[in-house]
C-alpha cells in the first residue's frame, strides 16, 4: 500500500527526541560496495558484497534557533564536528535511525521568498529501521 508523505518528519536525538520543525522533504541513499571477483576464463563477472554506507538530506524553511532542539541542534553538530541521532520518519511510526554527521548545512536568504535550510547527512555506523505500532 502507497504511503502519503504528509507523515513524514525529521527527529533528532534518542530518547528525549525533539523534531526538526520547518522541514519540507527528506530523502536517504543506501548503498553496498560489490567487489568484483571475475577470473580468467569465467564468461560472466562475479561481485562479492563489500561495506554498506547511508546519507540523507533534507530541506524546508529556516526556523530561527532558539535552543538546542530542532534545527539548532543540527547547527551546534555542523559547528562543533559532533554526532547526531537522525530519525528519518516515513510515516507516524515507521522510521529509519542512525547516527550521523552534518557535512552540509545550507541557508538561503532570497529577497522574495522564505529563508530555507538544506542540510546534508552523512552516516557513521548502520542504519536500522524501526517499524511501529
Amino acid at each position: 500500500m502507497a504511503v502519503a508523505g504528509k507523515g513524514g518528519k525529521v527527529v533528532i536525538g534518542d530518547g528525549a527526541a525533539k523534531k526538526v520543525v520547518g522541514i519540507k522533504s527528506w530523502s536517504l541513499e543506501l548503498s553496498l560496495d560489490t567487489l568484483e571477483t571475475t577470473a580468467l576464463g569465467d564468461d560472466w563477472k562475479n561481485y562479492i558484497t563489500g561495506l554498506k554506507e547511508w546519507s540523507a538530506s533534507s530541506e524546508g524553511d529556516y526556523e530561527v534557533p532558539v535552543d538546542e532542539e530542532g534545527q539548532a541542534a543540527l547547527q551546534s553538530a555542523f559547528l562543533n564536528g559532533t554526532t547526531v541521532v537522525v530519525k528519518l520518519y516515513v510515516d507516524g511510526k515507521n522510521y529509519y535511525m542512525g547516527e550521523a554527521y552534518i557535512n552540509s548545512l545550507s541557508i538561503e536568504d532570497p529577497v522574495d521568498d522564505v529563508v530555507s535550510i538544506s542540510i546534508e547527512f552523512t552516516g557513521t555506523g548502520a542504519l536500522s529501521f524501526e517499524k511501529g505500532e
